[in-house]
């Protein structure tokens, strides 16, 4: 894992450095990619994507907000998603395609806080690997139930399920101390409607690294003949800071897995099959 550290002064003192503004948690600008796991657990790839996003504190504010990338003159606007502001660029077949579109250099993002300013914050992008891939294995979701191992169309509604998943081989740990490379969890409803959530990071709240090794659904969420959407994500993490603001080149790599509840739904209730996909990752391209 390389880290740099876009101020010296922020290596050195990043707790204070933190507290100097108000309005972010953290931005991030990453290279991705999406894949789908079988019935059987074959994997199959879906697609590579660049994304850029910028996560705000409880009360913060962020205005102007764009992008530039090294191939592009023109700023790129984020829109607003409800979680956070985004950036996406297009999907592709292969990482050769996504590297040609989006390559290895400086992405700065432009916004304006209340707590910092008019800022231009640069996050470059520089290849992990001095070879092949750049990005994580893709990760093998497994399930359980009581301590057994369960098939993703046969989840008891009435049990806590329990996600793992294969090692994150490339994580490790932030030389500087920012973050470690980081593990997202994230279900859905049929709907689209994301209903657990493993955390983000500076939020107050738990969250998932590379250390981990599992994550706990209750089964209070589920319902009877119900489908679900699961999805796992090994993100590498290249960490610096900036105005006080963390910010993080990620390289990381998406698993989506769709499951199924036992069981009779009450009249209405029922959703045996995934209505609306909950994250445009899991476009199949044609």
């Amino acid at each position: 894992m390389i880290k740099t550290c876009a101020l010296i002064f922020s290596c050195i003192l990043p707790t204070t450095a933190l507290a100097q503004q108000s309005d972010i948690t953290f931005i991030v600008a990453g290279k991705t990619s999406n894949h789908r796991q079988q019935a059987d657990g074959t994997i199959k790839t879906l697609n590579f994507h660049f994304f850029a996003e910028i996560f705000l504190q409880s009360d913060g504010e962020v205005t102007l907000a764009n992008i530039s990338t090294p191939l592009s003159n023109n700023p790129i606007d984020f829109s607003d998603s409800g979680y956070a502001l985004e950036m996406h660029g297009g999907r592709y077949k292969t990482e050769q395609e996504l590297e040609s579109n989006y390559p290895d250099g400086n992405y700065r993002f432009q916004y304006a806080a209340p707590s910092i300013g008019l800022v231009s914050h640069p996050i470059v992008m520089t290849k992990t690997r001095a070879s092949g891939s750049s990005l994580p294995e893709a990760p093998k979701i497994e399930l359980s139930q009581g301590g057994l191992p369960v098939a993703p169309d046969q989840i008891d509604p009435n049990l806590d399920l329990k996600v793992t998943w294969s090692e994150f081989t490339e994580g490790g740990q932030d030389p500087l101390g920012i973050m470690d490379d980081l593990l997202f969890v994230i279900m859905a409803n049929c709907h689209g409607e994301r209903i657990a959530h493993s955390g983000r990071p500076f939020e107050s709240r738990p969250y998932l690294t590379y250390a981990d090794h599992s994550f706990l659904i209750e089964a209070e969420i589920l319902l009877p003949e119900n489908a679900y959407q699961v999805s796992v994500e090994h993100a590498i993490l290249d960490t610096s800071t900036n105005y006080g603001v963390p910010a993080f080149a990620t390289f990381a790599t998406t698993t989506f897995l769709d499951l199924k509840t036992t069981g009779f739904a009450e009249s209405g209730a029922g959703c045996p099959r995934v209505l609306q996909i909950f994250d445009a990752g899991q476009t199949v391209l044609p």
